[in-house]
């Protein structure tokens, strides 16, 4: 039967890696397997999204990132860094897991193995 698992990738294999990235913005977007991801770094927490808007799908780089929300470049648009959600919209969010040093990323995929 079908089933949706969440599958984790390796991002980095030290989280200094990821500080590193971000050190000098508190956004990036950066390519993995999953495609492109954003980057974020908000209150000292770091968050992955799909560099995708909802509203047009356009690029989220070069966002800001203020009071827990990422603000969309084009339109403005703000998106809570801890639920993907704002606007009656919401882009889609990848939970980023720190194991030992390294960092992973999780995305959702279809598998018929349970």
């Amino acid at each position: 039967m079908l089933s949706k698992k969440l599958k984790w990738q390796l991002l980095f294999e030290e989280k200094k890696q990821l500080e590193d990235l971000l050190q000098s913005s508190n956004s990036v977007v950066y390519k993995n397997v999953f495609g492109e991801i954003l980057l974020v770094k908000s209150d000292g927490d770091y968050y992955a999204f799909k560099n995708k808007c909802p509203h047009q799908n356009k690029s989220l780089e070069n966002c800001k990132v203020a009071d827990g929300n990422v603000i969309c470049p084009w339109h403005q648009y703000q998106f809570s860094c801890e639920t993907g959600r704002g606007h009656g919209l919401h882009v889609e969010k990848y939970p980023l897991k720190f194991e030992k040093d390294s960092v992973y990323i999780g995305k959702e995929a279809w598998t018929i193995f349970g």
